[in-house]
């Protein structure tokens, strides 16, 4: 179960890396800036237990959740570990909707909300899969839980990569948001 629980977590959010402030933390800690919610990069399991507020609701040695929200979207939120160092961090949106628009809706209203927070994005692209472009705008949501149309924004500092993804597939969309250690993703392909 928690190979599968990682699995869909790290999928969902595409291997890249986003980080989102959903009101409950500051912007900044002592001596700097937080990488992800109250926590940086490189924290033990137990030092990113304390900086939650909550139980978990996920417990294993790659990976904790809990539940929270973006900008009123319910998410889970995931800590993802190498060894006993937080590497990655992420949002998974678990908004369900019957109009599949409200996806590309709330995409939206997350970017902006990462607009505001890091600035104008490094990479901001639709994509449509070949064969799959619709015309009519009132079928992109359709298009996108159907895997023929492709949302991604990306945001990088030099310490934190920021990756807002919407994609589907069968039917189902996936919205999330990753963020990930610049320093420990380069240093884990340095030793490979």
């Amino acid at each position: 179960m928690k190979k599968i629980l990682l699995l869909v977590f790290a999928a969902a959010l595409g291997f890249g890396a986003v980080s989102c402030r959903d009101g409950k933390d500051s912007k900044t800690k002592e001596g700097g800036e937080f990488s992800f919610r109250k926590t940086t990069w490189g924290m033990s399991r137990e030092q990113v237990k304390a900086s939650e507020d909550t139980t978990p609701t996920g417990d294993n040695p790659e990976v904790i959740t809990y539940r929270g929200e973006v900008e009123g979207i319910p998410a889970i939120v995931g800590y993802l570990f190498d060894g006993d160092k937080l590497t990655r961090a992420g949002y998974l949106m678990q908004g369900s909707y019957e109009d599949p628009n409200s996806y590309i809706s709330d995409y939206s209203k997350v970017k902006d909300f990462l607009i505001n927070e890091h600035g104008t994005p490094a990479q901001d692209e639709v994509v449509w899969a070949e064969g799959g472009e619709v015309e009519d705008t009132g079928k992109f949501g359709e298009s996108v839980c159907g895997g023929k149309l492709r949302y991604s924004t990306i945001w990088a500092d030099g310490v934190t990569v920021i990756r807002e993804s919407l994609d589907g597939k069968n039917g189902n969309c996936n919205h999330g948001v990753m963020f990930e250690s610049v320093e420990f993703s380069i240093n884990k392909m340095n030793v490979l």
